[in-house]
């Protein structure tokens, strides 16, 4: 099981090597979108209320108006959510 998960790993990586610089920023970026709202369902369903911080990055991004810098720095709020919320889910669990 986790060497056909390792196959197939492997080969989306081979794929994502071959991406342009922006399409490995939209990419990664769209990982964090899923992961965020894996954990905002999860917290929901447990009534854990959570705003998400934003910044003029995300919308920059949003808008195909970001820059290298903007994709970077989108990605560090996008992470800040993300680490947000589990520590809030965390908590609600002891």
């Amino acid at each position: 099981m986790i060497e056909e998960k390792q196959k197939i790993f492997t080969s989306y990586m081979d794929e994502f090597v071959k991406l342009n610089i922006d399409q490995k920023n939209n990419e990664i970026i769209e990982k964090q979108k899923v992961i965020l709202a894996f954990l905002l369902k999860f917290a929901t369903e447990r009534g854990i209320q959570f705003e998400f911080l934003k910044s003029k990055e995300i919308t920059y991004i949003e808008n195909n108006e970001g820059t290298n810098e903007d994709y970077v720095e989108a990605m560090m709020v996008y992470l800040q959510n993300i680490e947000e919320l589990i520590g809030l889910i965390l908590g609600s669990m002891q």
